[in-house]
Order: C-alpha cells, then sequence, then structure tokens
C-alpha cells in the first residue's frame, strides 16, 4: 500500500512540475526593445520613406514586407504596408508602430500603434498580399517621426515575419 501512495504521489509531482507555466524573457526588459532600432533623420523637404524587407533563403512562403511613412499635412502622419506572399496563407498579422523622436534624449519613443488581422476565411479568391493603410491623426507638428512594424504570417504549420523600420521624416 505504502509503494502504491508512493507512485501517485511521485505521479502527481511530476505533473505539476510538468504543467508549470515558464515565460520567456530578455535577461533586462528595460534595455530589450524594437525601438532602439537606428534610423536615419531625412532632410526636412522630404514628405516619406520607404523601405523593403525581402525574404532570407530559409524562408518558405513570406516574400517581402513594404513599410511607407508619409507626412499627409496638418500632423497627420500616413502609414502603408503590404504584405507579400509566395502562395495563400492562412493568416496574416500586420502592427504600425509610430515613434516620435525625443530631441532631448536623442531616442525614438513609441506614441501610437495600430493592428491589423487577416484570415483566410475572409478572403474567396486566396490570401497572399494584404494592405494596411492607415492615418495617424492629429501629432506633434514640427517633431521627427518614423514607422516600424511587425508582419507575421502563418500558413497552416509555420509562422514567418519581418521587421522593417523607416528612416525619419519631419512631420510639420
Amino acid at each position: 500500500m505504502k509503494r502504491i501512495l508512493k507512485i501517485i504521489l511521485c505521479v502527481m509531482l511530476v505533473n505539476t512540475v510538468l504543467c508549470i507555466n515558464s515565460f520567456a524573457a530578455p535577461y533586462d526588459p528595460n534595455n530589450y526593445t524594437s525601438v532602439n532600432e537606428p534610423s536615419e533623420l531625412l532632410p526636412p523637404g522630404v514628405k516619406s520613406s520607404r523601405v523593403s524587407e525581402l525574404a532570407t533563403r530559409r524562408g518558405d512562403f513570406f516574400a517581402r514586407a513594404d513599410l511607407v511613412i508619409s507626412d499627409e499635412g496638418n500632423g497627420d502622419v500616413g502609414a502603408f504596408a503590404k504584405a507579400y506572399m509566395n502562395y495563400d496563407v492562412q493568416a496574416v498579422y500586420i502592427t504600425i508602430y509610430l515613434d516620435r523622436l525625443d530631441k532631448e534624449t536623442n531616442r525614438w519613443q513609441q506614441v501610437d500603434y495600430y493592428d491589423a488581422e487577416f484570415y483566410a476565411a475572409d478572403y474567396p479568391d486566396g490570401l497572399s498580399d494584404p494592405t494596411v493603410n492607415h492615418i495617424f491623426e492629429n501629432q506633434k507638428k514640427g517633431n521627427h517621426y518614423r514607422l516600424r512594424a511587425t508582419f507575421s504570417a502563418y500558413d497552416g504549420q509555420t509562422f514567418e515575419g519581418f521587421t522593417p523600420t523607416t528612416d525619419g521624416i519631419l512631420i510639420q
């Protein structure tokens, strides 16, 4: 009887240990952020910046991601994002982050974001090139802004993605 109790106790202990959640985190979360990605500041006359990120050799279906920032006037910042797939996928997630350059610290700070989700069920002709066109309204004029984005796609078995960052443009 003691042996059965020991076995049951051991099984419960192992089961408890295996079911404990663990979370991955960087060593110092305060120093780990994509806001620290460098960006060139473009001259005041430049009204837009575009970046394209191409697939690496190990990717299967995500071909390219484009991200464009533009000055729409009156403190409005335009954001355009497009993902290109080699074939139709099940889902695509695009998050666009708007960063403003803090003049005192000379560091980028996130001020806004926009999320978009695309699912194959909503696209009967296939989901292969989702597009996001968004305006971040009423931003502080006279500051440099840039866009960062995360593009993620799921084909039913694997995830692939890109994280492009535009250069900074002066919004007037």
